[in-house]
């Protein structure tokens, strides 16, 4: 069985990831760093570029197969809606793009448990996306954006990567407006469902996914 590192850089993030796996309903505290379950690691990395950066250079020393990260994101096409689970086929970011070399697997699992999924690219950039640079880049064929996702894709290195985010804020329902506090909370509980299939779903990755660094 592989062993799966879950990335989640807030707190709450954290939290609603570590109660999947620890099988605690979300919002209760735990009383360790790290949710393990078997070979899964939850590990809480840190808000934005400068310390999902210093959390990177940790992690390369980590003992892990897959590296998954999961959290909230906000939504740049205009067909995604607050809610959606985006799985990124590819994480872009200023100085290159990572490959997400088990995403399809990860789509269908998430579909299969009846979450409403989009596959596609996602962005990485140096601060929120608002008003017209939100246009811009679903210009682009992104789907969502974050703040950290490539910064610790990176850490993965030859091993395989997958990036998971609830949108929080979307084209119709932007940050700072009434409503983004019930958003939030909404996404977070899916974040904590969502866990409960990556749990799942990384018990059964395919062998040739995670044999690169075996055979290294």
């Amino acid at each position: 069985m592989p062993r799966t590192l879950i990335c989640a850089p807030m707190r709450v993030e954290a939290r609603a990831l570590r109660s999947a796996h620890l099988g605690e309903p979300v919002g209760r505290e735990t009383l360790r760093r790290d949710g393990l379950s078997g070979d899964t690691t939850v590990r809480r990395t840190g808000y934005g570029a400068r310390r999902s950066a210093h959390s990177a250079v940790r992690l390369l020393a980590a003992d892990f197969d897959v590296l998954v990260v999961a959290g909230l994101a906000g939504g740049l096409a205009p067909e995604v809606r607050s809610g959606d689970v985006i799985v990124a086929s590819e994480v872009r970011t200023r100085a290159e793009v990572l490959p997400c070399t088990t995403s399809d697997s990860l789509a269908e699992e998430l579909a299969r448990s009846g979450f409403p999924v989009r596959h596609g690219p996602v962005v990485t950039t140096d601060r929120l996306v608002h008003g017209s640079r939100r246009a811009e880049l679903a210009a682009t064929g992104a789907l969502a954006a974050d703040l950290e996702s490539g910064v610790l894709g990176q850490a993965a290195g030859e091993r395989p990567l997958a990036v998971v985010r609830v949108v929080v804020d979307a084209v119709g329902h932007p940050l700072l407006r009434p409503g983004t506090a019930r958003r939030g909370l909404a996404a977070l509980a899916r974040l904590h469902a969502v866990g409960c299939c990556l749990r799942r779903w990384s018990r059964h990755i395919p062998p040739e996914v995670h044999t690169t660094r075996e055979e290294a």
